[in-house]
């Protein structure tokens, strides 16, 4: 879940997904306003998978963004739903679908996904990049998911790298808000106004840029840029194996990844073969789906 929309899926725990719909929601909606309309998905999507003889799901699973209390399944505080503020997320959900239910904060989702399906798959230290709604970082060290008892850890985009600039759902001139969709999507109309209408979305942003468009390049050249005097600290930090890139970053390849690459070679002056491997992730278009899966499945592979 996001400021975006609201993805629910049916799979399994090999990564199959069979059914998923996704609806807008508005990031002034309560947490009361969204749970309603989970119930009104799940009901659909349980129509169309019965109508396909598909068995009963036998549990819930949940990737929000926000801090997490990962015991209580409680929400903190969410960037794209500023309403939410100590949503009890697991127990309501519940007691609505008497399911056993695990919820994971999306960038951990993220990197769980990538380690059960995706690039993380032969590594045991990575680092996982969610760029929306805002830039978080997931952490698998040693084959083991890093989380703090806050349920505050990765917030890697509210690191300032600017007095100015775009904001996202961050503050102006944080890495969120010039790497994450969002805040790159500000950053072009912020250095272009003239080039994109304003109602232009990152996905055509993007096309563009596949496309050639000198202007999109670089916007993108900027925001990697940004994003790999980010992952500085981290780099010397964690000395990761891989920096896996999640969606809709991983749709520009290139055009975002070796600006990232230059700014954290320049900056750390490590040697090439000292530098982690950064790479899109994979899975990219899947991986909203799979994010939703990955924490039902990673506690599937722990019963």
């Amino acid at each position: 879940m996001d400021g975006e929309k609201l993805l629910v899926v049916y799979g399994s725990p090999n990564g199959m997904v069979y059914e998923r719909l996704a609806v807008p929601t508005p990031p002034d909606a309560s947490f009361a306003a969204i749970l309603e309309l989970i119930m009104l998905q799940a009901d659909k999507l349980l129509t169309l998978t019965q109508a396909q003889h598909l068995p009963l799901p036998d549990r819930v699973s949940v990737a929000v963004s926000g801090n997490l209390d990962f015991e209580s399944g409680v929400v903190l505080s969410a960037e794209d739903f500023p309403e939410w503020k100590q949503e009890p997320v697991r127990t309501q959900l519940s007691v609505r679908f008497n399911l056993p239910v695990t919820v994971e904060q999306k960038a951990d989702a993220g990197a769980l996904a990538e380690y059960y399906f995706g690039a993380g798959q032969k590594s045991q230290d990575f680092v996982f990049i969610s760029l929306d709604p805002v830039v978080r970082v997931g952490i698998l060290t040693a084959g083991q998911l890093y989380r703090n008892r806050s349920g505050t850890s990765g917030q890697l985009g509210k690191l300032l790298l600017s007095e100015e600039g775009p904001a996202g759902f961050g503050k102006p001139g944080s890495l969120t808000g010039f790497a994450s969709a969002r805040g790159m999507r500000e950053l072009a109309l912020l250095r272009f106004p003239e080039h994109w209408n304003p109602d232009t979305d990152i996905f055509q942003m993007i096309a563009d840029a596949k496309a050639g468009d000198p202007y999109a390049l670089e916007v993108f050249s900027e925001a990697g840029r940004q994003l790999g005097y980010g992952l500085v600290a981290l780099t010397h930090l964690l000395q990761p194996e891989i920096i896996i890139l999640g969606y809709p970053g991983c749709l520009l390849g290139d055009a975002l990844i070796k600006p990232v690459q230059d700014a954290l070679s320049q900056a750390t002056r490590l040697e090439s073969a000292q530098l982690p491997k950064l790479i899109p992730s994979p899975l990219c278009t899947r991986l909203q789906v799979l994010e939703a899966l990955a924490p039902a499945v990673h506690q599937f592979h722990l019963e």
